[in-house]
C-alpha cells in the first residue's frame, strides 16, 4: 500500500508492507510527454546522411529508437549526444552518452513510476568519496528540460562501461547457434569472482548493502573481446580481459546503526535471495555473500543455480523455491532461525516439509554439477559461501582468502 504527503516541503512516500514501514523522498514527474518528434529521435540522428549507424552493440533485443533523444539536454545548458542504449529496465533508462568534448558516459534516465534515487545517490556519492576499481563512479547528477516520454527529468551520469556479464553469456550462446547455456572457464571464473568479492567488501567497509548482485549487474569496462571453445561438453568463454564493475545501486541500503533495529524488507531477486530474507528475518552483512555463491554458480553453469519451475502458480512460488535451495544444498536450518521466524509472525513459509524429507538426492545436488574433478576447489567454495545460517556464512573477507582464489 502507498501513501503519500508532505514533510518539510519534501514529496514523502510510505511504503506499508505486512506491518512495515520504510520512508523515502519521490522524486518529482516531470511534464508528461506522449510523443517525442522523429527529428528529435535517436534512430533519426543514427540514420542522418544515410549513415545508419548500429548503435551500441548490446542494445536491448527490439529497441524501439523512435521514442528515445538523439540529444539529452541538461538545465545547465549541458548536452550528451545519445550514441546507443546499454540497457532499459522498470525504473530506468541507460544511454550510452557523449558530451561535448567528446568523452564516453552512462547516462541514467528515472521513470516516472514510484522510484526513489536516494539510495542509489547515497552510494555513489559515498563511492565517490572513497573510489574503488570495481565500483561504479559518479560524474554528476543533473535535470533534463527533454525527458523521454514516460520519464521524469532526473539524470544519475556515470563514468560508461561495456557489456554485462549476461549480455556476453547471451551474445555468445546466440553464436554458438545453440540452445545449451555458455559458461566461463575456470582460469576466467577465479579472476572475475575476486574482482567481484573485492568489490562488496569495499562497498561493506563503507557500511553498505548492494541487495541486486547479480549477473546484469556485473559489467566489464569495456567492449571486450572472447573466445568460444565448443569442442567441450559445454560452450566455454575465455574473456580477454577481466577488468569488471559491480553496477546498479538502486537496491543498495545502509548499515543500521549499532543499537537501532534492523528493517525486515523484502529484497534481493528471488533467484539470488538469502535464506534469511525468504524466512522474513533482517537482512545483514552476510547476505550479499549468499548472492555472490549464486553468482559464482551461474558462472560455472551457465544457467541460475536456483530456480523453480516457472509452472508454479505465483502464491506458491517463494515456498517451491524455498524448498529447492533446500534441496540442492541438502542443508538443515537452525531451529533459532525457524523459531524466530514464526515469532515475528510476517513469514509465509510453511517448514513442515523439514519434516517429511527423504533421503538426499544426488542428482539433484550441488555437486552433481561439477563436470571434472579438477573443478572441486569452486566446489567447495561454492559449500563455504551458500551457507542457510548468515551466522556461520563467512564474510568477503573470508571468501576472498579461501584457496579457490590462491594465486589470483
Amino acid at each position: 500500500m502507498l501513501r503519500g504527503g508532505r514533510q518539510n516541503g519534501e514529496l514523502q512516500i510510505v511504503i506499508v508492507l505486512l506491518g512495515k514501514k520504510r520512508q523515502r523522498p519521490l522524486v518529482p514527474p516531470a511534464k508528461k510527454n506522449s510523443t517525442l518528434l522523429y527529428a528529435d529521435s535517436l534512430e533519426a540522428a543514427m540514420q542522418k546522411d544515410g549513415q545508419q549507424s548500429s548503435g551500441y552493440e548490446y542494445e536491448p533485443v527490439g529497441l524501439d529508437k523512435k521514442v528515445h533523444p538523439a540529444v539529452l539536454k541538461l538545465w545547465t545548458g549541458e548536452e550528451y549526444k545519445v550514441r546507443g542504449v546499454f540497457g532499459l529496465g522498470g525504473f530506468s533508462v541507460a544511454y550510452r552518452v557523449r558530451d561535448q568534448n567528446g568523452q564516453l558516459y552512462a547516462a541514467k534516465v528515472i521513470s516516472q513510476r514510484p522510484y526513489s534515487t536516494y539510495c542509489e545517490l547515497n552510494t555513489l556519492r559515498k563511492i565517490k568519496e572513497h573510489s574503488h576499481p570495481n565500483l561504479l563512479l559518479l560524474h554528476s547528477v543533473g535535470r533534463l528540460t527533454n525527458p523521454p516520454p514516460g520519464y521524469t527529468n532526473e539524470v544519475i551520469i556515470t563514468e560508461a562501461c561495456g557489456p554485462s556479464i549476461k549480455e556476453i553469456m547471451l551474445k555468445a550462446r546466440r553464436e554458438t547457434g545453440n540452445t545449451a547455456p555458455c559458461s566461463f572457464s575456470m582460469d576466467n571464473i577465479k579472476r572475475i569472482g575476486r574482482k567481484i568479492g573485492e568489490a562488496m567488501l569495499h562497498l561493506e567497509k563503507l557500511k553498505i548493502y548492494h541487495l541486486d548482485l547479480k549477473i546484469s549487474n556485473v559489467v566489464f569496462t569495456s567492449n571486450v573481446k572472447y573466445e568460444l571453445d565448443m569442442n567441450l561438453t559445454q560452450t566455454i568463454i575465455t574473456m580477454s580481459n577481466f577488468d569488471i564493475k559491480v553496477i546498479d545501486y538502486g537496491s543498495s541500503m545502509t548499515h543500521s546503526k549499532p543499537g537501532n533495529p534492523k528493517p525486515v524488507i523484502l529484497v534481493q531477486p528471488r533467484n539470488m535471495r538469502a535464506p534469511e530474507v525468504f524466512m522474513s528475518l533482517p537482512h545483514n552483512e552476510k547476505s550479499d555473500v549468499w548472492s555472490m555463491g549464486c553468482l559464482m554458480a551461474e558462472l560455472y553453469t551457465g544457467k541460475l543455480l536456483f530456480c523453480s519451475n516457472i509452472m508454479v502458480p505465483d502464491s506458491e512460488k517463494e515456498q517451491v523455491h524455498f524448498e529447492t535451495m533446500i534441496s540442492i544444498m541438502n542443508a538443515s536450518i537452525p531451529i533459532e532461525m525457524i523459531k524466530e521466524s514464526k515469532q515475528r509472525g510476517e513469514c509465509t513459509l510453511n517448514f513442515n516439509f523439514l519434516n517429511d524429507r527423504k533421503e538426499a538426492n544426488n542428482q539433484n545436488s550441488l555437486m552433481s554439477l561439477m563436470r571434472k574433478d579438477n573443478d572441486s576447489p569452486l566446489f567447495d567454495l561454492l559449500k563455504f559461501m551458500l551457507v542457510f545460517d548468515p551466522s556461520n556464512r563467512p564474510s568477503f573477507e573470508e571468501v576472498l582468502n579461501h584457496e579457490f582464489f590462491e594465486g589470483v
